[in-house]
């Protein structure tokens, strides 16, 4: 493939690194934007450094899914801890700048230059939207800048609303010129539905506390209509749920992926979730990443819906496992849980529980007594686990359907906030019950609103969606800080033989003799802190000072040391 790729770039008088490589734009060959395939390769380099990376378990430690010690959730975080704002990601916009304006004297046909321009306008916006998610009004750079003169990043700030209406324009663009699809050879390629889906989860944050503190009714509105849009044209291009919630990571190319990146074992493009969350016993090294918390364990709702803290819901903290979502047995492994994979026992059971102060998944116990569950595959071969080609779905439908619910619920919309809830849980498995399966009826806004962030809580586990979520909606603040997170840990009751009980375990009937041979304890996890997420300071980092130094016109953002620039000023 790469040869194929070097004879192709020569056809077009540049070679591929002279392309991926130039210090400014006169150093491509202009005639490479006068045929689509030679652009194309320009595009494809663009790609490549700008998607996102696999997202699964991201930031969860700074979260409530999952446990880790960090300055971020006890908000002991300087400036310069958070260094997203740099150069690199400057001269990746600089280099969709250069195809822009190299573009623009084509004389490729209208429609293969919208194509080319909508996808070089989305990745343009998710850059700068990376950039102003973490710290409000940032430098929009539209022009490619001089890489000698200094300049790439030594622009004052846009304010917040000039950088979406900037980021909306592109994305307008780009849902303008690109197709409902591509070819089964070029899928991962944007789609109009992938930029519309986009724009309605950058104007959700837009009208979300962390950047409408004043509750601008009319951003709401604006959202609305935008993922309103999104799930319209998504529906009419052969976008939708798919029918089996685990599958949807697991089956490529499946209807309700709307934005991912792609993986490919044979290509040697992979990565390590697999590895990262599997237990040891059937993986390799890993088992500890991402472990979920004992308060997201608890978050999942019974199998008709009804929330575990319902005193009717028959819900028991000791068979916790029982009865409940069944997105719960896809996220959540515990203690006795069928776990296998190919090369094992189907009927394999993972063991996650202590002989006094031992636990029996040594060596790689989980840190929480659960493993996580999310995305795994178990037709990946345990050598194989560190090499997984499970793509990351960026954006999913059911983020759209999320995304419309919680704004319309903000419009006051109610019915139809109800009626996506109602088709995320049904798709999950939920049994409708009397057809609200188990949301509450007639709720209050506020606490419609509460119900969906609480289903994007467990419909997006591990999807790297939580952090932001919290932290756009001021949830730290209001649920979390002053909390700590826990793990239980499951003792074998004292008087049974360890040796004995790990010859009969696996035949046990662990729905009704659970609490016979098992105990468990609450297992603080922030023991030295508890969470304290300064908000609204860290709903925008601090600028590093290396950057400053370098781009004095850079300001300072408030509530941070010598601030001077607010994100939220028009």
């Amino acid at each position: 493939m790469k040869k194929y790729i070097i004879i192709i770039c020569s056809m077009y008088l540049v070679s591929c690194g002279d392309i991926l490589d130039v210090p400014d734009v006169t150093g491509v060959n202009t005639d490479v934007w006068n045929n689509e395939v030679g652009a194309s390769l320009y595009v494809n380099r663009l790609y490549e450094v700008s998607l996102p990376g696999v997202g699964f378990g991201v930031d969860s430690g700074f979260s409530d899914e999952s446990y880790s010690s960090n300055n971020t959730i006890y908000g002991n975080l300087t400036a310069d801890d958070v260094s997203l704002y740099s150069v690199n990601y400057y001269r990746r916009i600089r280099d969709t700048n250069i195809g822009l304006e190299g573009l623009a004297g084509s004389t490729l046909p209208d429609d293969a230059k919208g194509r080319l321009r909508g996808q070089m306008t989305f990745l343009r916006a998710l850059d700068h939207w990376n950039l102003v998610l973490l710290y409000g009004g940032v430098p929009m750079v539209l022009e490619a800048q001089d890489p000698y003169g200094g300049e790439a990043i030594n622009l004052p700030r846009n304010t917040a609303r000039e950088c979406i209406d900037i980021l909306v324009a592109d994305l307008d663009e780009a849902i303008a010129g690109l197709p409902a699809s591509w070819p089964n050879n070029e899928r991962g390629r944007i789609t109009r539905g992938a930029a519309a889906a986009m724009k309605g989860r950058i104007l959700l944050f837009w009208a979300s506390p962390q950047f409408n503190p004043a509750n601008d009714q009319s951003r709401w509105e604006r959202a609305y209509q935008a993922n309103l849009e999104a799930k319209e044209l998504l529906l009419q291009d052969g976008y939708g749920l798919h029918p089996n919630f685990t599958e949807v990571f697991t089956v490529k190319g499946n209807r309700e992926v709307v934005f991912a990146r792609l993986f490919d074992f044979n290509s040697g493009k992979t990565h390590g979730w697999e590895n990262s969350v599997r237990p040891r016993q059937i993986g390799n090294n890993g088992g500890t990443g991402s472990n979920p918390t004992w308060e997201m364990v608890k978050a999942f709702p019974m199998s008709d819906g009804v929330s575990i803290d319902n005193p009717d819901s028959g819900y028991d903290s000791i068979y916790y496992f029982k009865d409940r979502d069944p997105r719960f047995y896809a996220t959540i492994a515990y203690n006795g849980v069928n776990y296998t994979a190919t090369g094992f026992d189907p009927n394999r059971k993972q063991w996650s529980y202590y002989v006094g102060d031992n636990p029996v998944d040594n060596p790689g116990a989980t840190t929480t007594g659960f493993y996580c569950r999310k995305a795994t595959n178990p037709n990946i071969q345990q050598q194989f686990t560190g090499q997984a080609d499970t793509d990351w779905p960026e954006i999913r439908f059911a983020e759209v359907l999320l995304n419309l619910a919680e704004a319309a619920a903000e419009t006051d919309r109610s019915s139809a906030a109800y009626a996506e809830l109602y088709a995320i849980r049904q798709r999950a498995g939920i049994s409708a019950g009397d057809g609200n399966y188990g949301v509450q009826e007639a709720l209050p806004k506020a606490d419609l609103v509460d119900a969906i962030m609480h289903e994007r809580q467990i419909e997006l586990a591990y999807e790297n969606k939580r952090y932001w979520d919290l932290r756009r909606r001021n949830l730290f603040e209001q649920q979390l800080n002053g909390t700590r997170r826990h793990g239980i840990i499951t003792r074998l009751k004292a008087g049974i033989n360890p040796v004995e009980f790990e010859v009969i375990r696996d035949q046990i009937d662990l729905e009704n003799d659970y609490d016979q041979y098992f105990e468990m304890e609450l297992w603080v996890k922030d023991q030295q802190f508890v969470i304290n997420y300064p908000q609204p300071q860290y709903n925008f980092f601090g600028i590093p000072q290396n950057v400053r130094d370098r781009s004095p016109e850079v300001e300072q953002t408030i509530l941070w040391e010598n601030g001077t620039f607010d994100p939220l000023r028009d």
